[in-house]
């Protein structure tokens, strides 16, 4: 089962209810969270830092005047190529082919950079890679922080995975 990225009611409620001329809003992707969410899917996922190459051409684009005609869904070949997490950091070599899944939200799309650094929580279905990415961020973090890649490899090794988002929102105890 294919979990989507985590959109509250109000959120989808404003972003489908907007007109053309409004455009789309979105909370940052929190790393702790995004991590717990991988790790509690049922799917497998790989956790991988390198470069994403493929031909931005392929991107999906908005007919602004047939905006019901956007794409919702669109795969692109990709290689991936970097290090996976391990115990010790993003030390592991990957290189992998995998499809880049763009993901639109009504008429917008996702427009991940191509030959950039990326943060990618990969997911792997029997010998296949799949990168989801979406106009919020999805499973992809571009061009990260050396603070950010650190909070993975923490939140990986069960360390403190704590939530700045959680942290900033939610009533200390």
């Amino acid at each position: 089962m294919i979990r989507p990225p985590f959109l509250s009611a109000f959120s989808a409620f404003w972003m489908f209810s907007a007109g053309a001329a409004s455009a789309l809003s979105c909370v940052p992707v929190d790393p702790p969270l995004l991590f717990k969410r991988v790790h509690l899917a049922a799917e497998s996922y790989v956790a991988v830092y390198g470069t994403l190459t493929f031909d931005p051409a392929l991107l999906p684009k908005t007919d602004w005047e047939a905006q019901h005609s956007t794409p919702q869904d669109t795969r692109i070949p990709a290689v991936m190529s970097g290090h996976s997490l391990d115990q010790n950091g993003f030390k592991t070599p990957f290189e992998a082919p995998v499809t880049l899944r763009v993901l639109c939200f009504g008429p917008w799309c996702a427009q991940p950079p191509a030959n950039q650094p990326v943060m990618g929580f990969v997911q792997q279905n029997e010998g296949s890679f799949t990168l989801t990415t979406d106009p919020c961020g999805g499973d992809a973090f571009f061009q990260p922080s050396s603070e950010m890649l650190q909070q993975i490899h923490t939140c990986f090794i069960g360390g403190d995975c704590e939530s700045n988002l959680t942290r900033d929102i939610l009533p200390s105890e």
